[in-house]
């Protein structure tokens, strides 16, 4: 009984991350980069289905071996076999495509600031949020501003020795502490003067491409971990499901040989 409880909360953990992941601020303003909301949503919704169908399968797996029904301790046993073979592959697809949810960040922050920034509001506000909360600039650096069409869009002038191709603004969430509080104009959006690596002083100098992956990475490796930790439940049920399923039927046998 206690091993099928704890599938029941094996399964309303699985619910748990999948609200997790609907809520999380990070993933969620990830997919918004690529306009993937829907996609990121329906993943949710799927792994929300999945936890509450697997707390309602242990609930029938706890009843089946109160009951000592056969019926529902093999339907249960079958059920098992298809959720942890999904989750598995879900887990092993996430580990194995590390590699390529680092191209899909990079690719995704490209476009936003060589692009969409000067575009799009909504995009420039999410990518705004995600350079303000992670202290970041640009994807790699803050000189990915000076490729961008939103960076070209002021009236850059070239001082006496200097090449137009190193002046370019950055937007004010690029500004650390110290270049919101001390620089004299609107910080960011004015370094349009002299070249860029002048104001290094008042700039987050690193870019987001990593500090979002890092936290992305994270929330996967918790991912990964949560499904091993619910499908090693699952095994584990399995197991005991067919043991008492054979203790059942031992001890019917039993019963109808004594009655006859």
């Amino acid at each position: 009984m206690l091993t099928f409880f704890a599938f029941v909360l094996a399964g309303l953990g699985t619910l748990g991350i999948g609200l997790w992941l609907r809520f999380d601020p990070a993933v969620s303003e990830l997919m918004a980069l690529r306009g993937d909301e829907e996609n990121l949503n329906l993943i949710c919704y799927l792994l929300i289905a999945a936890g509450a169908i697997m707390g309602f399968i242990g609930f029938l797996g706890c009843c089946g071996a109160w009951n000592q029904s056969q019926c529902m301790l093999i339907t249960f046993f079958l059920v098992l076999i298809v959720v942890c073979c999904l989750e598995m592959a879900c887990a092993i697809f996430a580990y194995t495509h590390q590699e390529t949810i680092k191209k899909y960040i990079d690719n995704s922050m490209y476009d936003v600031v060589h692009v969409q920034y000067s575009r799009n509001d909504d995009y420039a506000q999410i990518f705004d949020r995600i350079q303000t909360e992670f202290q970041c600039c640009g994807v790699k650096s803050y000189r990915d501003w000076l490729h961008s069409s939103w960076g070209k869009e002021a009236s850059s002038r070239a001082e006496i020795g200097i090449g137009t191709s190193a002046v370019g603004r950055v937007p004010s969430s690029c500004c650390n502490v110290e270049g919101l509080q001390s620089y004299p104009t609107t910080c960011g959006v004015t370094f349009d003067k002299l070249e860029l690596h002048t104001y290094e002083e008042f700039l987050n100098i690193n870019g987001c491409s990593d500090a979002l992956y890092n936290s992305a990475y994270n929330n996967l490796q918790l991912v990964i971990s949560l499904c091993v930790l619910i499908c090693s439940c699952q095994i584990l049920g399995m197991f005991l499901s067919v043991m008492l399923c054979c203790w059942v039927n031992t001890r019917k046998k039993a019963k109808n040989e004594a009655k006859a």
